[in-house]
This record gives structure tokens, sequence and C-alpha cells, in this order.
């Protein structure tokens, strides 16, 4: 199973960056390229809204017995909500990728995206051991020709959850279904959480 644990966007914000986009990236074609001649260059092509996403930690394919164990620790893990705000791009030659990205990523993020990491050590999964940069891939197939966006993003995320992705392959392209969900909770007391019907 080829997965990823990550943060998903809400409607609202997926629709709200896939307008940015079409605003700040005109040159870019949002439908993907038929046709294609043999020494022919694909062109940049947008990620489709319904796919944005950061990804936390990237697992690769999994076994049965690593999924378990992974969710097994994930079930123990706890963790605030926090806001994101999506300020700034960036463009990575290696995997050839434009996207947008918090420009000072917030502490409670960047604390998730380590336990998580963490966890999956735990559970025998091997990841990477780079610096970890959040983003929202926005472009694929991107190369350094492709101009820079016209005006910077300006989107705030609330997350409130986390969420174990697979990432399937279709014939209109690569789908990321939500297969398990964990909730990020305010730290305050069980007499709070009442109070506020939390529980």
């Amino acid at each position: 199973m080829r997965s990823f644990i990550g943060l998903d966007l809400s409607a609202n914000n997926k629709l709200a960056l896939a307008e940015w986009r079409e605003k700040a990236l005109p040159s870019v074609s949002a439908k993907r390229p038929e046709g294609l001649l043999p020494n022919q260059k694909s062109p940049p092509v947008s990620v489709p809204p319904e796919n944005y996403h950061i990804t936390l930690a990237f697992l690769g394919d999994i076994t049965p017995r690593q999924h378990d164990e992974l969710l097994s620790i994930l079930d123990e893990l706890t963790a605030e909500p926090f806001d994101i705000e999506l300020d700034t791009t960036g463009y990575w030659d290696g995997p050839k990728i434009l996207f947008a990205a918090p420009f000072s990523p917030e502490k409670p993020l960047m604390k998730l995206a380590k336990e998580i990491r963490k966890a999956a050590r735990a559970s025998g999964i091997p990841v990477e051991s780079r610096e970890y940069r959040p983003h929202v891939t926005l472009v694929r197939k991107a190369t350094s020709e492709v101009p820079a966006p016209l005006l910077p993003p300006s989107l705030k995320l609330h997350c409130q959850d986390f969420h174990f992705f697979e990432s399937v392959s279709t014939p209109s392209g690569v789908r990321y279904p939500i297969r398990h969900s964990w909730s990020l909770e305010p730290n305050i007391s069980v007499r709070e959480r009442l109070r506020r019907g939390l529980l």
C-alpha cells in the first residue's frame, strides 16, 4: 500500500487556492496533456484541487504489519489544533514541482511532523531524514521556465485533524483517499472539555 500521513484542506480552502492559482499562474493549464509526440516534453500540469494536501510524512509502500503498527502508535499521539498561513511559493528542481507554503512554519505543525516521522520509524518504516518543509503542490512537471506567480498566496488553514492517505493510481490520474483520521485536541482539562461540550 503506497501511502503517506498528511493534512487535508477544507473544500473552501481548496477552491480558494485553485482560484488564486488561476490568477497567479495563468500560463499553466488545468487540463492534462493528451497526444504528445514521443520526443515532445510534457508541459507543466496543474494538480487537481481535490488532491491538495500537506504531507507530514511520506511512507511509500508499506506492509500490512507496518500499517497496523503505525496506526496503533498514532492512536496514542496527542497534539493541539493549529493554523497554517500559506503566504509564499517555491520551486523544487528535483521533483519538478511548484508549491505554496508557509514562509515561517508554525511550531505545532513542525512538532506534529516530527512525532509522526518518529512513529513511522518505530513501525519499521524508513522515512527521509532531510529537513521537513511543509507545502501544497500546485503544479507538477514544472521547470525553471515556468514564470513566477504574479502574486503571492494569502490563505489561512485551520488544522483540527490529520490523516492516513493511500495513493491510488486511476485512469484519470492519481487520487488520495483518506483511510484513517485522528483529531487534534486542545490541551485543556477534562473539566474544561466538559464545559465546552468536547466530551
